[in-house]
């Protein structure tokens, strides 16, 4: 059989699957197969490399391809598909299970008994698919509270403790997954019920007050589609900048964040204007240090990693910061909310393709379009 069933899994496993394949042809004996003779060949791989002397870079490829491996085993036995968002891949195993196969290679590697310690995780990976695992029961109690106290609400997207509802707010599960590690499913629910009562009610008339909004307040870019799938009763506060992107509103408490409706706005007596200036102020506060990573040689990265790094886009003296860094015309690509994109001029055509490529990747893509950095905002380009 060998690694042909690797070809079948191309839809599911993405990038996971050409990975895979490089580490199943650089080892030797050849992979006899999926299911338990796929574990048994992948736990000797494992217990084969901790004897050998190896460096670090050694040890990142063993973790790459044999975690790539490792996922599509998973997802080849108990269902499934790859995710990834902000450079993170994961396996989505039944509705609402996690799995993490490159932090399992590293665990099984740093082990004692490797063997054992794979053992131990594949038990974890197969309660995930059974929505009885560390993620997945948390979600599932979460989903069912949420059906039962909400059935306004529904869940649009997930990454592993990080849920993505319909009426546009975010929702951080790590606490509710502390709470309910060692607590039954009716101490889970109950704390999943408190969580889903400080959510903003689909068709409550009650505003934030401005002197509770203003420090919380900070922008958000959003599509076309987005603000179009929304319910009627949702009307959001939406500037458009150009192309198909949108400037939102969102307050954060937190671990969590709600977008802003146009009454909110209206029942705060001042100008939007106001409101609009008020969260690029708080948005340029956490934005003093700006961390930029290069991708490639022509391709820069905001890489904040807190879910604004699209919106900074909108960061008014965006265009001086690279200007200092290289003179010239800059331009940039938000294609979701945990990525700016960056590029002199006359790299568009490779910002081009990347942003498209993450838009098509994204769970929650905002737009491939182009914007020219100027001193005055961001100017939408028409190719």
């Amino acid at each position: 059989m060998g690694a042909d069933w690797l070809n079948t899994l191309e839809d599911v496993g993405g990038r996971l699957v050409p990975a895979a394949r490089d580490f199943v042809d650089s080892q030797r004996p050849p992979l006899p197969g999926t299911g338990a003779r796929g574990i048994r060949w992948l736990a000797a791989q494992l217990e084969d490399f901790v004897d050998r002397d190896t460096d670090g870079s050694d040890d990142d490829r063993f973790v790459e391809g044999a975690g790539a491996l490792l996922g599509l085993l998973l997802i080849d036995h108990l269902g499934g598909r790859t995710r990834e968002r902000d450079g993170c891949h994961r396996v989505q195993l039944g509705r609402f299970g996690w799995f993490d196969p490159f932090g399992t290679i590293q665990e099984a590697l740093d082990a004692e008994d490797p063997r054992g310690c794979l053992s131990e995780y594949l038990s974890v990976a197969e309660r995930e698919a059974a929505d009885d695992g560390p993620v997945s029961r948390v979600v599932r109690v979460f989903a069912n509270t949420l059906g039962r106290e909400r059935p306004d609400l529904d869940i649009e997207s997930q990454f592993e403790l990080t849920l993505d509802l319909n009426n546009g707010a975010s929702v951080d599960l790590a606490r509710l997954e502390r709470v309910a590690r060692d607590q039954d499913d009716d101490a889970a629910t109950e704390a999943a019920r408190r969580i889903i009562s400080m959510l903003p009610g689909a068709n409550t008339q009650a505003e934030t007050p401005w002197n509770e909004a203003a420090p919380r307040l900070v922008p958000r870019l959003v599509s076309e589609q987005f603000l179009a799938s929304l319910p009627n009763e949702q009307t959001l506060y939406a500037d458009a900048l150009g192309n198909d992107v949108h400037f939102a509103l969102q307050l954060r408490y937190g671990t969590r964040a709600r977008y802003v409706r146009c009454a909110e706005v209206d029942s705060w007596a001042l100008e939007r204007a106001a409101a609009r200036q008020q969260a690029i102020e708080n948005l340029s506060a956490k934005s003093r240090s700006l961390r930029l990573e290069r991708v490639t040689e022509e391709i820069l990265r905001v890489r904040q990693g807190d879910g604004l790094d699209g919106a900074r886009l909108m960061l008014p003296d965006l265009a001086a910061r690279l200007t200092k860094l290289q003179p010239g015309t800059w331009i940039a690509a938000a294609p979701h909310r945990d990525v700016l994109l960056l590029a002199r001029g006359e790299a568009i055509r490779e910002l081009s393709r990347r942003a498209e490529d993450a838009v098509r990747r994204a769970p929650h893509p905002i737009s491939a379009a182009i914007f020219a950095i100027t001193p005055q905002g961001p100017r939408p380009l028409r190719r």
